[in-house]
């Protein structure tokens, strides 16, 4: 979901500076993000998607 009237200073990824921001909520981060491009906000998709699948792989080599 994009948030609209929002404003930051800063790319969370790669602080950027940026006139208009891309900000974006999801259900997994309570918070909204603040992003300069789409290439940015799919490069910190990736690498959270990442996260979750290493989170995946742990718990299932325990059972």
């Amino acid at each position: 979901m994009e948030i609209e009237n929002a404003r930051a200073m800063r790319c969370d990824v790669c602080g950027k500076l940026m006139k208009e921001p891309l900000f974006v909520k999801t259900c997994c981060n309570n918070k909204p993000k603040a992003f300069c491009s789409k290439q940015c906000y799919d490069r910190w998709k990736r690498e959270w998607l990442r996260n979750q699948e290493q989170i995946v792989r742990k718990s299932r080599a325990f059972l």
